[in-house]
């Protein structure tokens, strides 16, 4: 059911430029991360029919996240927007997230998300996010998650658990925490801004 492997054209992109000569100054970090969250739903939904064979839900979650790196542990809150097929039971959904530390109401990251949502009400995608300060750090993270009960979601980021694959959890759907070479509006080019940080 799991193992798409979303960043593969990252890679791709990425193997080429070895060997490309490095200039400026500065560090910056680029590092592997992986998470675990559990959420549940928090309200009541609003869900609609909006077409003959869809329906359209909007529903917000909230949880607690862990991680191998501390910047991204807190407690998570999520608004989503689903339209599923009432025929296949397949989907899609995108939304945003914020994660908070517990003792703190200021956000720590900031982030939005696409998934391809399954008929069990499990699903897997793409998210990114950018911490909040003067030296954010972004995060690209395959996830993917499943509906343990009622209303009750956990799901995972940086590995896959589920996956049947000969490969190590750490190279199954990647996620990495990097600062390097965004600019100031956060686009990913110039040169590096980063704390050099890693994991804590």
């Amino acid at each position: 059911m799991r193992g798409g492997r979303w960043l593969a054209a990252v890679a791709a992109v990425g193997s080429i430029s070895t060997g490309v000569a490095i200039a400026g100054s500065g560090t910056s970090e680029t590092t592997a991360v992986t998470g675990k969250f559990d959420v549940h739903a928090v309200g009541k939904a609003n869900k609609r029919q909006c077409d003959a064979n869809h329906v359209r839900v909007k529903a917000r979650f909230e949880g607690d996240q862990t991680s191998s790196d501390e910047r991204l542990t807190g407690q998570l809150e999520i608004k989503a927007t689903s339209v599923v097929s009432r025929e296949s039971g397949y989907g899609r959904s995108k939304g945003t997230f914020v994660l908070r530390r517990t003792y703190t109401p200021g956000a720590v990251f900031r982030g939005e998300f696409v998934a391809v949502l399954e008929p069990d009400g499990g699903g897997e995608g793409f998210l990114t996010g950018e911490s909040q300060g003067k030296h954010p750090v972004h995060l690209l993270a395959n996830f993917n998650f499943d509906k343990t009960s009622h209303r009750h979601f956990s799901g995972e980021f940086g590995t896959d658990t589920q996956m049947d694959s000969p490969y190590s959890e750490e190279d199954q759907d990647p996620a990495i925490l990097t600062d390097a070479c965004f600019d100031k509006h956060g686009h990913g080019h110039g040169h590096g801004h980063g704390h050099g940080g890693g994991h804590h």
